[in-house]
Order: structure tokens, then C-alpha cells, then sequence
């Protein structure tokens, strides 16, 4: 078999970003406070950036809001203050990346799968994104995304990606096989039974002793609920909107909240100095760092009129829940949002990511008005707020001598050709407070 070598032409197009699409790109991503602060670096680093500060009284002091006492701004199932502690420190996201890259087993676009998965942690260590919307994002199949998914829930610390608190204390237990009998099933079936101090009924359940119980309760209670509450700093930190959403004559205005940014402006001895004196190396040097100022400024431009016209657009999709509340939020997809304004899908989650907003009816995150909604077999799709208020008329109207199971909701729902899931129904029952069926039951 003879070798030989060519010289071959090929002709094919690459996208190559600039460093002004690098830099928009990079800032659009940041709330607020993160701008504030990256442009304050920027300016310590270019002597042609000068900052003025604003005079005025500062008018959002009363929108800062205390990430401690973000449960009385809105206490509702979209605004959970497990979730709404002091921001992650940004070696997290490094630390996970960099036990990422020691992964030799995974292919380029499943390491980029999770690093998407990685991006989408709360500040506790939660998993944000759907498995299903993840899988149809990257285009494989969901058991696939739940691989990769437990790829993260490998990494350290124990319980990162968990989606629920049972999730995040299973993740915990596995890892240690020392943990005392019953253990685990108390964590899948009886946490509730041990917040309300119900060891009788697991010891008459699992013919074991009330010690037994108590030890591996005890082992549990050491167990860490929200894995990166440890690298946090204890300093309090404010919730301060990116967006402020008001009312007026029925109508609703949208501002982008710009008053905690300094106003940039060019330095005027630098720019006098380079159109009249400065030559060779300064000359470039002033011209680099001027260039560097004008990206800065379009980059910053950029942000608030995409974000201005998202939240445009989200605004139009959610007005009944801003003037209804919660169960008025109808579907809507990060794909539907891109559309409806002409841009990436990438360009959106960059755009909703780690911003809030504050409304009306309270302060939430961007990412709030971007719902799954539930297909029905006619082909409509509902939002959860439709099919919880379904489930709780269901269990309003049940035999309280034989409560319904899950699954008979469900096939109740069936019925009404409303097609979900048991763990579906158990995960809206959970998050409107009502009990499991075994605990629902009462003599008449």
C-alpha cells in the first residue's frame, strides 16, 4: 500500500467573534452589581475612563432588598428564600470546571453539556434547568442528559446538582456507606414524619426500635441541605433589580436600572494628548486604551437595550401575572423568548442570567417568567399554576376516610385529558403544601 502527500485548498466558513461581540457578550451576562464592579476595574486599568458618580439621592435603596427577608417580599412557590443567599463566590464555578476537566471520559459536546449544567447552579448548589428542556436544547435523549447530570452530581461537595432537598441528602448518604440502618428510606419517604417528630409511626411501620430511628435521624440532621452555604461570605448581601417594572394608568413601564453605574466619559487631557502630541508607542498605547473605552461604553449600551428588550417582551407574554399574581403565569420557553425577539437562544439565557426584576407583585428572578408548561391532548399547553389549582380541587373533593394516591390524581387528571406525570403530581402537591395520602386520612 503506497502513502503520499498532497497540498489540498479548502474552503469553509468559521464564525469568528470580534472583540467588541466578545466583549457585549461578556457584559450582558453581568447583573448589575457585577457591572458596577467590572466597570470600576476596567476604569483602574485605562487612565482615558473617568467615572463620574451620581449626586442624586440614591432612589432604589428601598429595592434593595435583604436576600434574608426575601420571603416577605414574595412567599410563594417562584421566590423560595433557600435560593436567594449571598452570591457564590466565583472560584465555585472555576473549582467545578476544573473537576470537569479531569472527566477523561466524556466526549467535547457532553463536557459542554455540563458545563451548561454547571451554569445553571443556584447559589446553594441546586440544579436550576429541566432535564427534558436541557435535552431538547442539546438535542439528545433525556436518560442521556440524566447521565450527565450525574456526572455533576459526582463533582464536590456532596449534594451539588441536587433538584430537591431529599436529591441533596441522598447525594450525601451514597458516598459513605457507614450510615446507620434506615437511613435511606427516611430520606425518600419520611422527612416529613421527622420534622414532625412522628418516630412512632416509622418504628411501628418498620417493626424497628425508637433508637434506631433517632440515630439515623441524627445522622441525617449532620447531612448538608444546601452544599455551598459553606463558601459563602457571612456578610449581608442585597438583592438589588437589574429592572423595575411599574404601573401607571394601566399600563406598564419599563426601566433599566442604571443609578448604581457611574457615568463614563473620556479623560480630556489623554484625549487632547493624543490628537496633539503624543507619537509612536504612547500614541498606540493612548489609541489601544481609547478603543478599549468606546467598546466598554457600546458594550454597556448593548446590555440595557437587549435587556430592555427581553424584558419588553416578557412583560407582554406575562402581563396577567403582573396584574393577577402567580397562578395567572402562562408558558413560556427560553426558544418561544428568542423568537418573539429575533436573537440566540444563548443570547437570552445570558441575558436572564443572575438579573432580577422588580415588579408590581414583588422582586423575582428573570428566569421566574420562563415556564414549562404541560401539554394537553388537545394539543394546548397549560401552565403549573392551571394544573395545581386542578390537583387541589381534586383533593378538596376526595373521600377524607380514603384519600387519593398520586397516581389516582393523575388518572383523574388523565380523564380530563390532562396527560402528567405521578412524580409530577407528588412535586406540585409538595410545593402547595398538601400532605401525602397516607397522611391526608381521616375518620369521618
Amino acid at each position: 500500500m503506497e502513502t503520499s502527500l498532497h497540498l489540498q485548498q479548502k474552503l469553509e466558513t468559521k464564525l469568528s467573534l470580534t472583540p467588541q461581540v466578545k466583549q457585549s457578550l461578556e457584559i450582558l451576562k453581568y447583573s448589575v452589581a457585577e457591572l458596577e464592579h467590572f466597570i470600576r476595574d476596567e476604569a483602574n486599568a485605562n487612565p482615558l475612563i473617568e467615572l463620574k458618580e451620581h449626586n442624586t439621592v440614591h432612589l432604589l435603596e428601598m429595592a434593595r432588598v435583604p436576600n434574608s427577608r426575601a420571603a416577605s417580599f414574595v412567599k410563594d412557590e417562584f421566590f423560595d428564600p433557600l435560593l436567594h443567599v449571598p452570591h457564590q463566590d466565583r472560584s465555585i464555578e472555576t473549582n467545578l470546571m476544573e473537576q470537569l476537566a479531569v472527566q477523561g471520559n466524556l466526549t467535547k459536546s457532553e463536557r459542554e453539556i455540563v458545563l451548561y449544567l454547571i451554569r445553571n447552579l443556584n447559589e446553594v448548589g441546586y440544579l436550576e434547568c429541566d432535564a427534558e428542556e436541557t435535552a431538547e436544547r442539546f438535542r439528545i435523549s433525556v436518560g442521556k442528559c440524566e447521565e450527565l447530570i450525574t456526572v455533576l452530581q459526582s463533582f464536590e461537595p456532596a449534594g451539588i446538582g441536587a433538584r430537591s432537598l431529599r436529591e441533596c441528602l441522598y447525594l450525601q448518604v451514597i458516598r459513605n456507606r457507614n450510615y446507620p440502618k434506615l437511613t435511606e428510606v427516611l430520606i425518600q419517604k419520611h422527612l416529613e414524619d421527622l420534622a414532625e417528630g412522628n418516630f412512632q409511626l416509622i418504628t411501628n411501620l418498620y417493626d424497628v426500635t425508637k433508637a434506631e430511628v433517632e440515630s439515623a435521624f441524627s445522622y441525617i440532621r449532620q447531612l448538608n441541605p444546601r452544599p455551598l452555604m459553606e463558601v459563602h461570605a457571612t456578610k449581608q448581601e442585597y438583592i438589588i433589580p437589574d429592572i423595575i417594572v411599574e404601573e401607571f394608568n394601566g399600563e406598564f413601564i419599563i426601566h433599566i436600572n442604571d443609578l448604581d453605574l457611574p457615568q463614563i466619559s473620556i479623560n480630556s487631557y489623554y484625549e487632547e494628548l493624543l490628537r496633539t502630541e503624543a507619537i509612536g508607542e504612547t500614541k498606540d498605547y493612548l489609541k489601544t486604551k481609547l478603543n478599549d473605552a468606546f467598546l466598554l461604553m457600546r458594550g454597556i449600551k448593548q446590555r440595557h437595550e437587549t435587556l430592555y428588550k427581553v424584558t419588553e417582551s416578557i412583560v407582554d407574554k406575562q402581563w396577567a401575572f403582573l396584574q393577577k399574581g402567580k397562578n395567572a403565569l402562562v408558558p413560556l420557553r427560553l426558544k418561544e423568548l428568542a423568537e418573539s425577539v429575533s436573537l440566540h437562544e444563548s443570547t437570552i439565557s445570558r441575558t436572564i442570567s443572575n438579573k432580577y426584576i422588580q415588579t408590581p407583585k414583588g422582586i423575582f428572578a428573570l428566569k421566574t417568567f420562563l415556564v414549562r408548561g404541560v401539554k394537553m391532548q388537545s394539543g394546548e399547553v397549560e401552565s403549573p399554576g392551571f394544573i395545581k389549582e386542578k390537583i387541589k380541587a381534586i383533593i378538596e373533593k376526595e373521600d377524607i376516610a380514603k384519600p387519593l394516591s398520586d397516581q389516582k390524581i393523575a388518572n383523574t387528571l388523565l380523564a380530563e385529558n390532562i396527560p402528567i406525570a405521578r412524580r409530577t403530581i407528588a412535586k406540585y402537591r409538595e410545593e402547595l403544601g398538601i400532605l401525602q395520602s397516607t397522611k391526608r386520612a381521616r375518620k369521618k
